[in-house]
């Protein structure tokens, strides 16, 4: 795979389900580790411990400062326009927003 090609083909994918932005920025790759290491945050997984799994430096504060995205949740449902997802994780995802609520 050549560099560029992951980011490219997500973008493709992304504009045929017509969200190419979710809260505001492109969807790339990077969302991909923001995720797992968001989940992981969440899940109360300890920094060196998320720096192991992101393949980042034991002492990185990467994982921190550029891919915690707890506040990046939005107000519209992406996985909503793709028939695909959108019937169970609709629902995860309306529960994460009532999560942040309360």
């Amino acid at each position: 795979m050549r560099p560029g090609s992951l980011d490219h083909r997500l973008q493709v994918l992304a504009e045929r389900a017509g969200v190419p932005y979710i809260d505001g920025k492109k969807v790339t790759s990077h969302g991909w580790r923001a995720g797992a290491n968001t989940d992981m945050i969440e899940a109360g997984v300890p920094l060196i411990d998320r720096n192991l799994a992101g393949r980042w430096d034991e002492a990185s504060h990467t994982a921190d400062t550029h891919y915690d995205r707890r506040h990046g949740r939005g107000t519209r449902d992406p996985l909503s326009e793709v028939p695909l997802y959108g019937g169970a994780a609709h629902g995860a995802v309306a529960r994460a927003r009532e999560a942040d609520r309360a």
